[in-house]
């Protein structure tokens, strides 16, 4: 984002020309424009100075004679898409990579906290990534939350994140919201939470609600302290009560919790306003993006869903910018507004021939025409995976208990963060399950921060793993090294290689590491080339599905919100244990082996 006094400025320039008192410096003639405000589609062109929109429609009073001058060829013009809500923790790339894999794909802005660069690598860090983000085609709408300060509260926090570093962020020119609010977490007895309140407010960001579960009084309680939008509405139900609030429901796609089909019926069967609904992610992995699409594939679903591309599209922009506060500047093909716009073939398709970031030509059919190289990420940034204490298929292992006994087992569905916890009767041999025929498998988790000597193993059911295993420090929460299989010393051989290369995923069958991306920079991304570090991406899904044997979507993502010990319920797990997670009260632990095999699940 920009100083008021360069926003002025532009804004004057973009008067000057809609006012045909100065030429533009970009004139798009003879296009369909997508007006996202009347839901119509209008001839004419769009004349940009600058970084902004000067005028739309009848533009030829723009042109000058240094002006230049592009043809759509009737192509259709349409804003440029905005995730609302994703963290990018789980996306691979530092963030002018992503930009590479994003912006052709018609995103030109998102909504992040970098709350795992937070707490794994402190304020400066976050500084960084946001200075990156400056000259980068894809712009950041800065969205920070109380994550990186509170970690996993008992279960697990660096401290690397202080109450100040997060206060001092908020004043950031970047900062336009500060997301995963609710009443549960304004009431938490802590005098900065209060503080946290006030700068809010006085500041005048838009508060982003995580309304997960919520509704009643708490839901109510939760927009009354000031809750607009909501990324965790997960069925038809919650969102029609949270559009009667008055709440902006983003629908989220990422690769771990998919409410796409849950939610679609309030707007096609129910009759609820497109423009109460908007598009976010939450956490999408690379190789999802690159395979699948990003927000262009939730486009795409709006209207194979029924419902109108000029709907869609508007879904994708002008609502996402609202239920940001950022719609001043994104949102629509506007004077005044940013020249962050798309080119595209068929609208129903959603065919993106070109993309402008700003003014500038940025993408053409699919790839970028100038990436912009990362900067600044030195030695410091690539130590921060500390595994010192060995690695070995014992550490997988229950003891060398044999015998039947009644365990915790975390109950995993694909498309759904809610975890279940089941107890179970497992067959224990030398301490090894016996897995036959049983959807069943054993996780791991190993501290990284301060050389791995916390570590606990557990049982994860739903995950549909057949063969070897494979390791992750890509996991929300604490980004510890999380370790999946069915086979221990596979188990012990990924869990070294992500060790080794500072952080990353691996999997390994038979005793081979088939597939490795290493991830050195704060254990979770790369600077690495897109095209070679989306090539490794694509071969790990392979190997989890062909060699691992498992067709289970997004896996790294659901198990890796399994270590996510605090708000989305029920049984989780830490390098510290089991936890039970439960809407507005404390977590708490939980024994993996349960001394009374008739108990219920809590």
């Amino acid at each position: 984002m920009k100083a008021a006094t360069t926003t002025r400025l532009e804004r004057e320039a973009a008067a000057a020309v809609a006012a045909g008192r100065a030429p533009a410096d970009l004139v798009l003639t003879n296009a369909r424009i997508v007006n996202v405000h009347t839901g119509r589609i209008q001839a004419g062109g769009v004349a940009v100075v600058g970084p902004r929109i000067a005028a739309v429609g009848s533009v030829d009073h723009c042109i000058g004679p240094d002006t230049t001058v592009v043809d759509a060829g009737r192509r259709f013009l349409a804003p440029g898409f905005i995730d609302s809500h994703i963290h990018l923790g789980g996306s691979q790339l530092v963030i002018r990579r992503l930009a590479d894999v994003l912006v052709p794909r018609g995103t030109i802005a998102l909504g992040t906290d970098f709350y795992e660069i937070a707490t794994i690598a402190g304020r400066e860090a976050v500084l960084h990534e946001l200075e990156q983000a400056e000259r980068s085609a894809l712009d950041v709408l800065f969205s920070p939350a109380i994550f990186g300060v509170l970690g996993i509260g008992e279960f697990g926090n660096p401290g690397r994140f202080s109450w100040e570093d997060l206060f001092s962020l908020l004043d950031h020119p970047a900062c336009v919201e500060f997301r995963e609010w609710n009443c549960w977490s304004s009431w938490l007895p802590m005098p900065q939470m209060r503080e946290l309140h006030d700068r809010i407010i006085e500041r005048g960001l838009t508060v982003g609600g995580h309304l997960e579960g919520l509704s009643g009084p708490t839901l109510q309680a939760s927009v009354a302290l000031g809750a607009v939008s909501d990324h965790e509405t997960a069925t038809t139900a919650e969102a029609l009560e949270r559009v009667g609030l008055g709440l902006t429901v983003q629908i989220r796609s990422g690769s771990a919790a998919r409410d796409f089909d849950a939610l679609v019926p309030a707007i096609t069967e129910h009759g609820c306003p497109t423009s109460a609904f908007a598009f976010c992610t939450d956490e999408q992995e690379l190789a999802d993006m690159a395979s699948h699409g990003h927000l262009d594939r939730l486009v795409r679903q709006a209207v194979a869903a029924g419902i109108g591309p000029v709907e869609a599209i508007t879904m994708a922009s002008l609502t996402s910018a609202r239920s940001m506060g950022v719609d001043d500047d994104y949102g629509s093909v506007q004077p005044g507004k940013l020249a962050s716009f798309l080119l595209v073939d068929d609208l129903r398709a959603l065919t993106i021939s070109s993309v402008y970031a700003r003014g500038r030509l940025v993408a053409e059919h699919g790839r970028m025409l100038a990436p912009v190289e990362p900067e600044g990420y030195g030695a410091e940034a690539r130590a921060l995976t500390v595994v010192t204490t060995p690695i070995a298929a014992d550490d997988f292992c229950f003891g060398d208990r044999s015998g039947t006994y009644a365990m915790r087992v975390v109950g995993v569905t694909e498309g759904s963060l809610i975890t279940e916890e089941r107890i179970e009767d497992v067959e224990l041999k030398s301490g090894r399950p016996d897995r036959a025929e049983r959807d069943l498998a054993t996780i791991a988790v190993i501290d990284r921060h301060e050389g791995g000597a916390e570590r606990f193993t557990g049982l994860i059911r739903g995950l549909r793993i057949r063969r070897g295993a494979l390791a992750a420090t890509v996991n929300p929460g604490m980004m510890n090294l999380m370790v999946l299989g069915v086979d221990e010393e596979d188990m012990a051989i990924a869990a070294r290689t992500v060790a080794d290369s500072s952080g990353g995923l691996a999997v390994v069958v038979d005793g081979t590491v088939v597939a490795h991306v290493p991830l050195p920079i704060y254990g979770i991304l790369t600077d690495d080339p897109t095209d070679e570090v989306v090539a490794a991406c694509q071969q790990f899904e392979h190997a989890i599905e062909t060699e691992m044997g498992s067709d289970f979507q997004g896996l790294v993502s659901a198990a890796g919100f399994t270590l996510l010990a605090v708000s989305i319920p029920a049984l989780k797990i830490t390098s510290r244990g089991l936890v039970h997670v439960v809407r507005g009260a404390p977590p708490e632990g939980r024994d993996l082996f349960v001394a009374d095999p008739d108990l219920t699940s809590a």
